[in-house]
């Protein structure tokens, strides 16, 4: 029988960094918009997940566990944050794909690729990280996943990436793109290049190329504004 996977936004309207950042424009559209633009063409059904009033914001583990309780049927879920307006649907249906083959409780990307952040993993394993998980471990929500799960990373990133919108300028370098490149703004995914052939697990991103409907390749006119946020100048906090 196949599995039923819930994809999941987490998103706040708070914050100490930059509070407000879901509703922040994107060419005509709230951030928010933009994220739930890409993650319906993943093709599972979603949920926006917001915090309660009466909610400990920093706790979102428990947000999770709420929607796995009130979704008995869901066997998986897929955790996409919604400052992530530039995620790559190709990436997030490759890691779906991942795990439905089988062998883990755990897929996800690693901090190399922040801005295109994708996690499935199992009802198990959201419970179980309940029971085990305390402190910051309950913010980041999948923190204790990947130190004892033994899970399986992806990460096609040619240079670590710093994609997210976690302040100002990552609100207008977002935008730059948005303006710059129609396809990036329609969520037209990016090429990938195995140096194991077609179909090899070791993909990185063709930051200057998309990959169109018609199987053909074309230029992202956006390239060079992404690649200013990209390079090991950023630092970026290891989940592992």
């Amino acid at each position: 029988m196949p599995q039923m996977i819930l994809t999941v936004i987490q998103a706040r309207d708070g914050g100490t960094r930059f509070p407000g950042k879901i509703r922040a424009d994107i060419c005509g559209q709230s951030m928010l918009a933009r994220v739930v633009e890409r993650v319906s063409l993943i093709g599972l059904p979603f949920v926006v997940a917001m915090p309660h009033p009466d909610d400990n914001e920093n706790d979102v583990l428990t947000r999770f566990v709420r929607l796995a309780r009130g979704n008995p049927l869901v066997d998986a879920f897929v955790r996409i944050t919604a400052d992530c307006p530039l995620l790559d649907v190709s990436l997030a249906g490759y890691c779906v794909n991942l795990y439905r083959a089988g062998g883990t409780d755990f897929v996800g990307t690693t901090p190399e690729m922040d801005g295109l952040d994708c996690e499935v993993f199992s009802r198990t394993a959201l419970l179980t990280c309940d029971l085990a998980a305390h402190g910051r471990a309950r913010e980041h929500v999948t923190r204790w996943m990947r130190r004892n799960l033994s899970p399986t990373l992806v990460n096609w990133a040619p240079e670590p990436l710093r994609w997210s919108v976690d302040d100002e300028s990552g609100l207008d370098f977002v935008r730059q793109v948005y303006r710059s490149c129609d396809l990036c703004a329609h969520a037209i995914p990016h090429h990938t290049n195995s140096a194991t052939g077609i179909g090899g697990g070791d993909r990185i991103l063709c930051v200057d190329l998309h990959q169109v409907e018609s199987g053909g390749l074309e230029e992202c006119r956006a390239a060079d504004i992404l690649r200013t946020r990209m390079g090991a100048k950023w630092k970026y906090e290891s989940m592992a």
